[in-house]
C-alpha cells in the first residue's frame, strides 16, 4: 500500500471515486465524473490544497481540502474524504486520516474541522477518529433559485 500527496494527476481517478462513492445510499447524490472532476479540481486550484490518496493497485480512496489562516493558527478544513466501497471497513479510512494529520502536523496546522451529516456511518468514523461534534457551532444552509 502507499500513500502520498495527491497530485493533479491523480484528480481524474479521485474523481471517479468520488462520483462512485456519493451516488450511492446514503448520500444518493447524482454525481457525474465530470462533476465530481470540476469539484476536487477547484479545491486542488484553491490556495492552502492539501490532500493524501491511498493506493494499492488502484486508487483505494482519498482526503482533501484547504488550509486556512485562523487567529490562533492555521486550521484544515476536510473538504472530501471518500474510500471505496469495497476497501471500506479495513482500516483504509483510518490509515488515510492519520497521514493527512501526519502532513498538517508537518505544517503546523493546529486543528481539522469537517461537516457531514450525523444521522450516517461517516460520523461515527470520524468520532472515532477523536473527532467530536461541536456544542458551539451549528452548520447552516440555504438553497437559492437562480435568475437566469
Amino acid at each position: 500500500m502507499d500513500i502520498r500527496n495527491i497530485s493533479e494527476q491523480d484528480l481524474p481517478a479521485c474523481a471517479e471515486l468520488f462520483a462512485q462513492v456519493f451516488s450511492q445510499p446514503p448520500w444518493n447524490e447524482p454525481w457525474s465524473q465530470e462533476a465530481a472532476l470540476q469539484r476536487l479540481s477547484h479545491f486542488y486550484q484553491s490556495k492552502g490544497f492539501t490532500g493524501v490518496l491511498l493506493q494499492d493497485h488502484g486508487l483505494l480512496g482519498f482526503a482533501l481540502g484547504n488550509i486556512e489562516p485562523f487567529y490562533f493558527g492555521d486550521l484544515f478544513y476536510l473538504r472530501e474524504m471518500c474510500v471505496d466501497p469495497m476497501a471500506q471497513n479495513a482500516g483504509n479510512g483510518q490509515r488515510l486520516m492519520h497521514a493527512l494529520q501526519e502532513t498538517l502536523q508537518q505544517q503546523a496546522v493546529k486543528g481539522i474541522y469537517l461537516t457531514t451529516e450525523h444521522q450516517i456511518a461517516a460520523a461515527s468514523f470520524y468520532q472515532k477518529q477523536g473527532f467530536q461534534p461541536s456544542e458551539a457551532m451549528r452548520f447552516y444552509s440555504k438553497r437559492i433559485e437562480a435568475n437566469i
